[in-house]
């Protein structure tokens, strides 16, 4: 069921509890689940329900979780609420987790999967710095080279 919301002109599509999906789906509307979806689901926002299961990655801008996900999820916002059950990993940029909910699985922030070189390069020098001189001869040293092969 599509439904339009007239305040902003987004659209949303409602899985009903009861209704199995067994595939892929790939929205560019925002999602309600209270259903069960084998596969994976990419979506602008996503509300699962506390009943509904997902047996497969999420990707979404926007997550609220309440059922049982046994998969990856990447989010923008992500809430899990109290009574989500989820199993894999996550990757988020603000998470809300409350208390009771249950996570088997390890979290990254994005940005970490995404250190720029120079930043990366600029905290090895500081902390390299940083190391008293008679400490550097007993650490083994790193050499960074620059894009032309020189070392830095």
């Amino acid at each position: 069921m599509a439904r339009n919301n007239a305040t902003n002109g987004s659209s949303f599509s409602v899985i009903g509890d009861g209704i199995v999906i067994t595939g892929n789906i790939d929205a560019t509307v925002d999602l309600h689940l209270d259903g069960e979806v084998i596969g994976d689901i990419k979506c602008l926002s996503l509300v699962q329900g506390p009943s509904s299961k997902i047996q497969g990655a999420i990707v979404a801008d926007r997550a609220s979780l309440s059922g049982s996900v046994e998969g990856s999820i990447e989010a923008g916002d992500l809430v899990i609420s109290s009574s989500a059950r989820i199993g894999g990993d996550v990757s988020y940029e603000n998470v809300t987790i409350e208390q009771g909910a249950h996570v088997d699985g390890s979290f990254k922030h994005k940005s970490s999967r995404s250190a720029k070189p120079a930043q990366t390069q600029a905290k090895a020098q500081t902390q390299a710095q940083a190391k008293p001189a008679a400490d550097m001869t007993k650490d083994s040293l790193s050499l960074e080279l620059s894009p032309d092969g020189r070392a830095a």
